[in-house]
Formats: structure tokens, sequence, C-alpha cells
């Protein structure tokens, strides 16, 4: 059977400390080889430098393919904006945001990022957060109490998906993405806890292998209906919705 991929997990650029092939023309070549129909990307840029000339550069890739949807970023710690400049991240075309608390160095409970999630909401704006130490996902849970929107916990591995599922289990708008998760029976055990509308399909491309995320999702024990709503049904729900 033929899934609608979309991958909700890409970037694109430069590493700080990794010399990888992060280029868009990768990026595009694995989505051909694998099939996926579009890919939420952002530059390397807004995550390891600044989130203003990254996000500049995200809108210029995607508006330069349109398989491409771009996803904002800011760094809370580095953010003196307002509500208008997110108002006005939003109607350039952003109609999702990412943060990476790991990678950014600082905590999710901070209130800076708290700050951040204020100015949002009234935007009915989608994120997406790193979940990737013990304590994150319940850290995020609490910080989100109350969002409007939906929260995606991206890099939930085998060692966080109890916490992962009691924080998402508490909240009806936490979704959990799948590319760091590789434990048998994993994605079954999501659908049944807290429904398969709440699995969202990624694959850390072109940093990390889409063969082996999206074979994961294929050959799990999902019905071809939770497949299709993972591979790509549910972030585009959320997306056409923002």
């Amino acid at each position: 059977m033929r899934f609608q991929i979309i991958d909700s997990n890409t970037l694109f650029g430069t590493h700080p400390t990794h010399k990888l092939d992060l280029s868009v023309e990768r990026l595009l070549r694995d989505m051909n080889r694998h099939k996926i129909a579009a890919s939420l990307t952002l530059s390397t840029v807004g995550v390891f430098y600044g989130y203003v000339e990254g996000n500049r550069e995200t809108l210029d890739a995607a508006k330069g393919n349109k398989r491409l949807a771009a996803v904002a970023t800011v760094n809370p710690h580095n953010y003196f904006g307002s509500t208008e400049e997110l108002q006005d991240l939003k109607a350039h075309g952003f109609r999702i945001f990412k943060f990476y608390p790991g990678e950014q160095g600082w905590p999710v409970d901070s209130a800076a990022f708290g700050r951040v999630l204020e100015e949002l909401a009234p935007l009915n704006m989608p994120i997406m957060v790193n979940a990737v130490l013990p304590g994150e996902a319940t850290g995020i849970g609490r910080m989100i109490a109350g969002y409007p929107a939906p929260v995606i916990l991206c890099s939930v591995s085998g060692e966080t998906l109890g916490e992962a599922l009691a924080v998402a289990s508490a909240a009806q708008n936490i979704m959990v993405e799948t590319h760091e998760l590789h434990v048998p029976g994993a994605l079954k055990l999501l659908a049944e806890r807290i429904g398969a509308k709440r699995i969202i399909f990624g694959s850390g491309a072109p940093r990390r292998s889409v063969a082996s995320s999206l074979y994961y999702v294929l050959h799990s024990e999902l019905s071809d209906s939770e497949k299709r709503l993972a591979l790509g049904g549910n972030i585009k729900r959320i997306l056409e919705a923002a």
C-alpha cells in the first residue's frame, strides 16, 4: 500500500562539530529516494547560530521548493522580541515552531521559554520540542499546561518512552515524534495508549537515516490506517489547522 509520507523532522545547513552533508540537495535526494512527499525543515543557522538569520534561510529554501515546509525557531535565551515579531513569522508562511533546549543549553522549565510560549499561544501555533533527556518531557508537559495548539515531543527514545506516554496521557494536545524510537512494539503501544492520531513520523534527515526511521514505521504492528495517520495524515492535519 502506498502512503503519503510527510517527514516532520529534517534540517539543512552546516553542523558546528560534524562534517556532514546537510545540504538542501542532499535532503531532496533522500526525499526522492524514499518517496517522501514533503518535509518540514529548518536551517541549522537558526539552531546553532542566530535564529533571525536562520529563519530567513529556512524561508528562502521553502520558497525555492514547494515540497519543503518552513519551520521557524527561536532561542528563548536570546529572544528579545514580541508577539508582533512572532505574528510576522506566521504572516510570512511559518506554520509551526521548533525548539532545541539540549543543543542550545537551556532548561525546558526556563522562564524565557515560558515567555515565548505565552506569546505564541494567541497565534495558536503548533510547536515541536526536543525531549531527549529523562525529565525533559515532564518539564515540557508542565510548561505547556493550557497551551491551545498541538505540542510534539521530538527525539523520544526507548529510554524516555514511558515518561512521554505518561505526559501525553495527561494532555490531549501532546504528540510523539518517531525518529529515535527503535524499540519493538513502541508504536503499537503509543497507538493503544494515546491513539495513532498522536504519532508523528520524523527521520532526522539528512543527519540521520531516512530508511531506518521510515522502515521502522512501515514494518511496525500498526494497521495500514494507523500508518497512514502516523506517516503523514497527522502532521498534515496540524499544519492545515495552524
